[in-house]
């Protein structure tokens, strides 16, 4: 089993190999078009229900906009970023097998639907959750970040392991396979959480955290001495 920092620096080699540039790019396509999308749709709203009699509102409201499109895109860029990824997301673990673990039997494919369901699922629970924990990043600084990082880095370890997971285990070995190491893959959850709230490195966060899981759900799976790291 690899140690979790060896996962970690080849899931960054991974991510920007140039067999995932198409996923990368399509990714970060897709995740900036979501939110010039909603930063549109904020400033129509703004336009549409600001009073004919008060026109001098519309600067203020459009940079106020502006502001809660930029805190919106903070805290949604994980969900989001990863639900765009789940369109190319069997293709780029298919890849990581054939290339790091290729004497373990094919994986099943996941269904799209599936991937999708959980990317949904994802959404909305990072939306309703962070959402209860509002009061706590207005009004407690410090343990603001704390609870930030260990929710969104739990919605996203469960999230990115049932990905990986579901390909080669049966739901019951995927539930003893998550209590017997949570702790391992609720650390790779915060990695990724922290990862994503990094600007310019959270346009390719969804891919290395897709190769780290990789690494630590599958190689798990694998006897140490036949894991596989071809060069650069």
């Amino acid at each position: 089993m690899r140690t979790f920092l060896d996962a970690l620096a080849l899931a960054f080699r991974d991510a920007f190999a140039p067999g995932q540039r198409r996923a990368l790019l399509i990714s970060v396509g897709a995740a900036f078009l979501v939110f010039v999308l909603l930063w549109i749709g904020v400033q129509w709203a703004i336009d549409a229900v600001r009073p004919a009699a008060h026109a001098w509102l519309r600067w203020p409201l459009q940079i106020l906009g502006s502001f809660a499109v930029a805190g919106i895109a903070w805290f949604l860029f994980p969900s989001v970023s990863t639900t765009i990824l789940s369109f190319s997301l069997e293709g780029v673990l298919a890849r990581l097998d054939r290339q790091h673990y290729p004497e373990l039997p094919p994986a099943f494919p996941v269904p799209l639907g599936a991937v999708l369901r959980g990317g949904v699922r994802l959404l909305g629970l990072t939306i309703a959750l962070n959402l209860l924990a509002l009061p706590v990043y207005l009004l407690m600084p410090a343990i603001n970040l704390v609870l930030f990082y260990l929710l969104n880095g739990y919605l996203l370890s469960r999230e990115y392991f049932d990905l990986v997971a579901l390909r080669r285990l049966d739901r019951f070995a995927r539930q003893a396979l998550w209590r017997r190491r949570r702790g391992r893959w609720i650390l790779a959850g915060v990695t990724i959480a922290g990862l994503l709230s990094v600007p310019v490195l959270n346009l390719a966060a969804p891919l290395i955290a897709a190769a780290l899981m990789v690494h630590l759900v599958t190689g798990s799976l694998t006897p140490p001495e036949s894991q596989h790291d071809p060069g650069p």
